[in-house]
């Protein structure tokens, strides 16, 4: 068996110091995005000046570094650094081909703009898959991410109650305030966006938050029963949810409810569903309307104009589409001030990368969900398959909404999407390292209830998959 490298040889009990972290480029893009608002920029850097790209930058380079040096990075087989690498590859094949025709001044700065953030968004992604030394260590991180979503949540909240935008008191010395044109009206409401760059993208990327509050709210380490400050973020989340007014919020809720529900045994769900209904009578109560106006979007969405427009844009996509099946027309040059707006990645990826961009897309999302679902099937710990099942809703609701905006386009939904597929990847490479066909899945769930409803109990590992020893990624057992 080849000798263990540094990190797989590392079995801390704490996570590393912060100073001597890998991940602390990750932790300050996470802080960046969710506290600075996403309209402060340092200014000569254009769109790119926003603190949170310019640390996913950085953390590109140090996974670049660290891969140089040595000892400090996971090696061996991994599924999701396979698919980082292909979708990286394709996008510099896009970008490329870009350059193949004349651009105006326009296509050329996004083309740029795009490169340079698929660079920072696979810094961050690779980090997170290859860095993660422990279970301890990558719950610090999800810890981290859902903190952040309830503070970025609760920013929602006071700027619905007071009028007053993050803008107004988030300052940082050196940025400046980019002048940028966004509808946030809606009937009679104004949405709110907290230090995000639109309404939908608050609304989303709580939904994404969703099913890791929930995992620390039901599941404790080591059969041990959770805080119950771990419920705060949940309703925090829930509470400002519907502030957005945004139809892809609310399919990201039910897409996380869903997918994160398998992992739930039936009083779970129950439990789950009535206080979805009484968080639903408080929010009548506390913000009149807004419910309603909800409910009207989808039940009237014929009538939107703003789902009108999307509709007359699609012939004129499709006839761009033919002109460059293949590689799209280049990476980040479909501008909505040359062209018009997109309100689906998906559409945009088929224009800019073509179908091969968007198949790349498409097989990152789905790569990244059935690692989840193989950490729920294949680990022995069931605090480790609800975090699997948790990250697999998580990745599902970025898939399922990026159909109704260009999500690619928003730093902190992009950022954070990329960051929990890492993860998803690091609990994989911990949990299972490679599956074992034959061994046989482990289909009970891991949370269950006793009779007492205050007492939780962990369901014990099916027979089938008992005393399969969890492997790194060569396959041999982990050391005790």
């Amino acid at each position: 068996m080849p000798e263990p490298t540094r990190l797989e040889a590392s079995d801390t009990r704490t996570p590393p110091r912060l100073g001597r972290d890998p991940l602390i480029a990750v932790y300050g893009f996470l802080l960046a995005a969710f506290l600075i608002p996403g309209r402060m920029i340092v200014e000569p850097l254009g769109a790119l000046g926003h603190p949170a790209t310019i640390i996913a930058l950085g953390a590109a380079l140090l996974y670049g570094l660290a891969r140089l040096v040595g000892g400090h990075l996971a090696v061996g087989r991994q599924p999701m650094r396979t698919m980082f690498v292909v979708f990286g590859t394709v996008a510099l094949i896009a970008f490329l081909s870009a350059h193949l025709r004349p651009l105006s001044a326009g296509e050329a700065a996004g083309s740029e703009r795009a490169i340079f953030t698929v660079i920072g968004l696979l810094g961050l992604g690779l980090l997170t898959a290859d860095a993660v030394r422990d279970k301890n260590h990558l719950e610090r991180l999800l810890k981290l991410v859902v903190t952040g979503a309830a503070v970025f949540a609760a920013m929602g909240v006071l700027q619905w109650v007071t009028g007053l935008s993050p803008t107004s008191y988030v300052l940082v010395p050196g940025l400046t305030l980019q002048d940028v044109d966004i509808n946030v009206e809606r009937s009679d409401f104004t949405r709110v966006q907290s230090t995000a760059l639109h309404p939908i993208e608050f609304g989303v990327v709580l939904a994404v938050a969703l099913p890791l509050a929930l995992h620390f709210a039901l599941v404790g380490r080591d059969g041990r029963r959770p805080s119950a400050w771990n419920w705060v973020p949940v309703f925090m989340i829930l509470f400002a949810i519907p502030l957005a007014v945004s139809r892809a919020s609310v399919l990201g809720v039910a897409v996380a409810g869903l997918v994160a529900g398998v992992a739930w045994s039936w009083r779970v769900r129950l439990n789950a569903l009535f206080a979805a209904g009484l968080i639903l009578l408080a929010m009548r109560a506390a913000f009149p309307g807004v419910l309603g106006t909800l409910v009207s979007t989808f039940l009237f969405f014929n009538e939107d104009p703003s789902i009108e427009g999307r509709t007359q844009d699609y012939p004129r996509a499709i006839e761009y589409i033919s002109q460059r099946p293949w590689f799209g027309r280049g990476l980040g040059t479909f501008t909505p001030e040359q062209y018009f707006f997109l309100d689906n990645e998906y559409l945009n990826q088929i224009l800019t990368g073509g179908v091969v961009g968007v198949l790349t897309l498409a097989a990152l999302f789905l790569v990244a969900m059935g690692l989840g679902r193989g950490i729920y099937h294949h680990s022995t710990d069931p605090w480790a398959r609800s975090l699997g099942q948790s990250l697999t809703a998580a990745t599902a609701v970025s898939a399922v909404t990026w159909f109704t905006y260009d999500g690619m386009a928003f730093r902190l939904n992009a950022g954070l999407a990329f960051v929990l597929m890492g993860a998803t990847a690091a609990l994989w490479r911990l949990e299972v390292g490679r599956l074992r066909w034959g061994t046989g899945a482990n289909r009970a769930r891991p949370v269950q209830f006793e009779e007492d409803p205050d007492v939780r109990a962990w369901s014990e590992p099916s027979p089938a998959y008992a005393g399969a020893p969890a492997a790194h990624d060569d396959g041999a057992p982990r050391p005790t």
